[in-house]
């Protein structure tokens, strides 16, 4: 059995993987195609071996996002398995499981990020049944409805999963192989046990017949290694016979599908051995070959007849051979060409080919053929008669910015003198309302616009209500003007945020914000550390540590890592939408240590210097994440060389997550002048304050003034602990000898920038070869430690990120500025004067644009001071793990019913906590609604003319959080209804508009179920990250004050399904439920229960109007705007009957037939409004399918 080199093709590059690689093979045996799923995702067809011609191509099932929800993180797009049936062509990926039809069709498909699948198999006993295996459960789905049926816990993680006579082989991941029966439900069969192949693990099988063969590792004095033994079993008894050697490795293995007596191996490396078992372990039944790769093997497959093997290697090459001559004695055909059969060895099933296009008609050419019947060609270059904007519209042209045309009444009395004309002002025109303002953009200069004359940006935001209806330019021309030498840059200036009649939702951000990482806005207090959260969110090492805190379970009730954590996440989820750090803001101010230190920050209007509040808080809150990184004396272990459970850790000597991060291990020396005694102690140093030296005649360089920063030496007088006398005692700080690496690969600097002259050193000077800068991009290590740095490793540290303080002048407010280093992203469209190779980005709050790595270091005056400086090592991937932290939370939140009230009423408790078997899935329907109380009341100021101006809106903070099932037997039942404890003052709890009373939220007090702030955050997050689809009303707000982010895709807001577009009229879910649904809620005060539930039954009516066809749901919308219009978009007073008062008393006076009147007009009276309502409910058609009372609430008599 020997096999010839064919084919060596390389895959063709594609948008979504420039270089893909064929992760998994199959060759078809209906059809003469072979089969190749790529690490992108992508499954490919080709067909005939002589020419290898591409068929089709489509993407599998869970390597793309599919439906309106995100994929889940951590899932990879390869293509793990393809199986094809007579019909169709089965692919299966981590995410899921699909069918296509052999032309790329889609038939179905079953997704389960959550498992990561690895293997499927066709069910023995129901072939309209598959069977996929990974990590977890099992999952047994119907190919014909694409639903999972049954859930199977198997013995171990899967590996492999192959089609018996009537059973399946399973092959773990642990190294077992056992027998499933289908007939009981996939458990182990009967009168078959568990065969342990490997002890090391199990890396693959191959099933033919009745035997199967598998690989995988052993273990040897402990350690893990390649089991060179391919084990041989018969699968009617899982008998073992006799083992075949392959020194090289096998990488995989292959049975010969038509003789199973012989094997075919093949090693990482691209060793092939070919051996007959049928003969025994002889030279003559062996046979070696070499494949031609520079990498290493990912895939391999053999074709029905075993004619035919096919390779993919890691350079995106396919490697196909053949048993067949390809030489001087190969088959030809009549025309000399070389003749092979075809894959599957059979004409079968003819590959599906697409239509052959139709030549476009000739074209009778002259002088009467108009000139549209040829079409224009695709142009590169941009056309001559494309004159760009600036060079006909100046910003002064009377064409391209006409001036207002002046009134008939001042026309009419202008006199000419010397050729100017003079007139009186009309009283009609005088007074403060018909001063002519600048025209929005009058002056500046002209923007590139898409469109022809391009367009112009106003001097200022809009807020959105305000937005007309042009196309607006999509440059920043107003922030991007050129800046005269020794002018600050407007982008630099403070922004602040305005706010209109409909709130802080309605500010255009995006005017500030046109790229794709997520600025944080300053309407909160303490907003001054926005900045450095951003300068810390693009460390990598610090934000995967902040993210996996937030995955254990942390007790702290305000701890900062934790907020900080979830921070970090919101930022990486909104993708250049605006965010804020509300909860991080509100777990800084309860910490009594940042109030006693003086880090707050209560006043707006301050002109404190904000350069040493940042470094003051810079220094305090890297030493209390290291405090907070350590749960329950674990944390994370982030040496590469641990080898620890999930990351974690308890040895007692090991500094916590963020100190092996940051942390610098330092020894201080105290030496005695006196006796001479010498003590020293070990400490960890999170930021190091620069040591300025004293005026000298020679520049010292950053490096130099870090060393003698780290590296310190000094004398105070002190009473020593060995001669108990007040004598100097001399001081030096040194890195730790007793430290394996004492620098880590992360280094916070605070630049200590107190006096003027300190600032000369920073200050940028001007030499011969050009403008030269104190602070350089990167620093080696030698340069920073000097001759103190003998037996370190050679390092370079890079500036990553940096904080600066922007003044104006001394009398005006001052605020921070952040830059940060991006990598570099060659497609992002986001540039303005900013040259490509740029990557560096500005975070001025939520001002957020690209600059040039100049601007960072330059300093040119006072104007822009260094504060916070972060440096990290160019190698810290390598030094430290951080891939095998956490990154999802624990789902068993979801089922506990925690509280901290003491006194919870059971008849209060209107939830019921979710079951594991209810977990929910990408795309499970969840309904919410929050109710919220006020912190701080709203600030504004009221002008002379009337009108107000908000400065600061109300400070709003989570009370009730209700989450309902949106779907399945308990549907509209709650899961969460959570109260939420507070500790600050409430000034306000809204009650008539929360359904929150004085007590609802102290635990001493609250009948309800009541916890922290942090849990129920954990709660929302974990559905955020499961994929729920979020249904509610006003959920665009209730998100921001709970301060979290909802990717739009799982957001379904029945403010913004019940509108007509181009209304700014936002219609309340009391009016739509009264109106739609007959129901009349909220007639006492608000339940978050109750809102939820009824947005739940608008979202599904909505979608019933939706199934009914075209144009049915828009007729019913102008319905409900015209009866709003009626009554005010409020639903008129409900009549209630009361039952009548006991009569205790007679009445004074009282005729004879005075009660019968008195029921006659209140008959009379019902009875007309019961006319009214059914002539305005005439012309409204509900779904015949839909049940108005299919849940609880009540109902309105009519």
């Amino acid at each position: 059995m020997n096999y010839n080199p064919l084919h060596l093709l390389s895959l063709p590059p594609q948008s979504i993987d420039p270089k893909p690689i064929p992760t998994t093979l199959t060759i078809d045996p209906f059809s003469d195609v072979l089969w190749i799923g790529t690490s992108s995702g992508s499954v490919s067809a080709l067909c005939t071996p002589l020419s290898l011609t591409r068929n089709v191509q489509f993407p599998a099932h869970g390597a793309r996002p599919v439906g309106p929800y995100l994929p889940h993180q951590g899932v990879s797009p390869a293509v793990k398995e393809i199986r094809v049936t007579d019909r169709d062509v089965w692919t299966l990926t981590e995410g899921g499981v699909g069918g296509r039809k052999r032309g790329g069709a889609a038939k179905w498909n079953v997704g389960d990020p959550t498992r990561s699948l690895q293997s499927m198999t066709p069910n023995p006993t129901n072939s309209h049944e598959v069977l996929a295996g990974g990590t977890g459960q099992m999952i047994l789905a119907n190919t014909s409805r694409g639903e999972v049926v049954r859930r199977i816990e198997p013995q171990s993680s899967i590996v492999h999963l192959a089609p018996l006579h009537r059973t399946v082989l399973a092959a773990g991941m642990s190294g077992q192989v056992s027998i499933l029966d289908p007939r009981t439900g996939f458990k182990a069969a009967a009168g078959f046990g568990t065969v342990q192949a490997h002890t090391g693990g199990l890396s693959g099988a191959d099933v033919q017949g009745n035997l199967v063969c598998t690989w995988g590792w052993t273990h040897m004095q402990g350690h893990p290694l390649p089991d060179p033994l391919v084990r041989i079993y018969d699968v009617r008894t899982l008998r073992p016979l006799p083992p075949v050697s392959f020194p090289a490795g096998p990488a995989f293995a292959l049975l010969h599908p038509s003789d199973t007596s012989k094997l075919i191996l093949s090693s990482q490396q691209g060793m092939l051995q070919m051996i007959d078992m049928s003969i025994g372990s002889t030279t003559s039944s062996m046979n070696f070959q070499q494949l031609d790769v520079n990498s290493y093997i990912t895939s391999m497959t053999i074709s029905p007849r075993g004619d035919y093997l096919a390779f993919g290697d890691a350079d995106g090459q396919l490697h196909l051979w053949t048993t067949h001559e390809t030489g001087e004695n190969a088959l030809l055909d009549d025309r000399g060409g070389l003749l092979l059969p075809p894959f599957n060895g059979y004409e079968g099933v003819k590959p599906g080919w697409p239509d052959v296009a139709d030549p476009p008609p000739p074209i009778s050419w002259d002088d009467t053929t108009p000139l549209n019947l040829i079409g224009m060609p695709y142009y590169n270059e941009p056309l001559l008669s494309n004159f760009p904007p600036n060079t006909y519209a100046t910003p002064t042209s009377p064409f391209y910015n006409p001036p207002a045309p002046i009134p008939s009444s001042v026309l009419s009395t202008v006199k000419m003198v010397d050729f100017v004309g003079y007139a009186t002002n009309p009283k009609e025109l005088r007074g403060k309302r018909y001063v002519l303002t600048a025209r929005p953009g009058a002056g500046k200069k002209t923007t590139g616009g898409k469109g022809v004359g391009g367009a112009r940006r106003d001097s200022e935001p809009r807020f959105r209500s305000e937005k007309d209806k042009k196309a607006r330019a999509d440059e920043q021309a107003e922030l991007d003007e050129v800046t005269p030498d020794g002018e600050i840059p407007k982008y630099y200036r403070k922004v602040e945020i305005k706010y209109s009649k409909f709130g802080i939702e309605d500010f255009d951000f995006e005017f500030y914000n046109r790229t794709k990482y997520s600025g944080l806005e300053t309407d909160i207090l303490n907003s001054y550390t926005n900045a450095l959260l951003q300068a810390l969110h693009y460390i990598s090492p610090i934000r995967a540590v902040a993210t996996a805190h937030i995955c254990v379970d942390c007790k702290k009730e305000h701890c900062l890592l934790c907020e900080a954590g979830f921070l970090f996440r919101m930022l990486e989820d909104a993708k250049g939408r605006n965010c804020q750090a509300s909860n991080f803001s509100r777990a800084f101010s309860a910490t009594p240590q940042a109030s006693a230190l003086g880090l707050m920050d209560d006043n707006d209007k301050s002109t404190a210097p904000y350069g040493s509040l940042i470094q003051n808080f810079n220094r305090w809150l890297l030493s209390t994440f290291s405090t907070e990184a350590v749960v329950e004396g674990e944390t994370f272990d982030l040496r590469p060389q641990a080898d620890g459970l999930n990351g974690l850790s308890i040895e007692d000597d090991k500094p916590s997550a963020i100190d092996q991060v940051l942390g610098i291990q330092s020894q201080t020396t105290n030496t005695c002048r006196s006796c001479g005694f010498v003590s020293s102690r070990d400490s960890t140093i999170h930021a190091v304050d620069l040591l300025y030296p004293k005026k000298s005649t020679s520049q010292p360089t950053f490096a130099e003034i870090l060393h003698s920063s780290i590296f310190r030496e000094s004398t105070t007088k002190a009473v020593c602990s060995n001669c108990k006398q007040f004598t100097p005692l001399e001081s030096r700080r040194a890195l730790s000898t007793s430290a394996k690496s004492p620098l880590p690969p992360v280094i916070s600097v605070n630049a200590m920038m107190t006096t003027p002259d300190v600032y000369e050193v920073w200050k940028d000077r001007k030499e011969r070869s050009g403008k030269k800068y104190f602070l350089p991009p990167r620093i080696q290590i030698s340069e920073m430690l000097g001759g103190d740095g003998l037996g370190l490793e050679e390092m370079e540290y890079e500036v990553r990120s940096m904080v600066v303080q922007v003044q104006e002048t001394p009398d005006t407010p001052a605020h921070l500025v952040s830059f940060v280093k991006m990598p570099a992203d060659v497609n992002d469209e986001d540039v303005h004067d900013v040259p490509r190779s740029s990557s560096w980005v500005m975070f001025n709050d939520f001002l957020v644009r690209k600059v040039t790595e100049e601007e960072v270091f330059r300093f040119p005056d006072q104007w822009k001071v260094p504060a916070v400086i972060i440096l990290e090592r160019s190698d810290s991937a390598k030094v430290l793990d951080w891939g095998k932290l956490p990154k999802q939370l624990n789902a068993e939140a979801l089922f506990k019913d925690v509280s901290i009230a003491w006194n919870r009423r059971s008849n209060m408790i209107k939830h019921k906590v979710l079951q594991p078997e209810e977990m929910p899935k990408p795309g499970t329907l969840v309904a919410i609604d929050a109710e919220f109380v006020a912190l701080q009341q709203e600030e504004m100021e009221f002008r002379s003319d009337g009108t107000k101006n908000i400065l600061r809106p109300s400070h709003m903070s989570l009370a009730r959080v209700s989450v309902l099932r949106g779907e399945g037997q308990l549907e509209g039942k709650p899961f969460i209804d959570d109260y939420i404890h507070t500790s600050e003052a409430v000034v306000d709890y809204l009650t008539e508009f929360s359904g929150i009373k004085a007590g609802d939220l102290d635990p001493n007090n609250s009948p309800h179920t009541l916890v922290p702030l942090k849990v129920a955050y954990k709660k929302l997050r974990l559905l955020v990250d499961l994929g729920c689809i979020f249904i509610g009303h006003g959920l665009s707000k209730d998100f921001r004050t709970i301060n979290i982010f909802i990717p739009p895709e799982q957001v379904m807001d029945t403010v913004n399904i019940y509108t007509i577009p181009g209304r700014q009229r936002k219609l309340s879910l009391r009016f739509l439920a009264w109106y739609l649904l007959k129901k009349d809620i909220q007639t006492h005060s608000h339940d978050s229960i109750e809102d939820a539930r009824f947005a739940l039954l608008l979202f599904k009516l909505w979608r019933d109007y939706e199934n009914e066809g075209e144009g049915v749901f828009e007729n019913v919308m102008e319905d409900v705007f015209n009866e709003g219009h009626k009554v005010g978009f409020k639903p008129p007073n409900v009549l209630v009957d009361r039952p009548t008062s006991p009569a205790n008393f007679p009445p004074l006076s009282k005729g004879k037939n005075g009660g019968k009147k008195k029921q006659a007009r209140d008959k009379e009276r019902k009875d007309e409004e019961k006319e009214r309502e059914k002539e305005r409910r005439g012309h409204l058609a509900l779904p015949p399918s839909w049940n108005p009372n299919g849940m609880g609430g009540p109902t309105r008599r009519w």
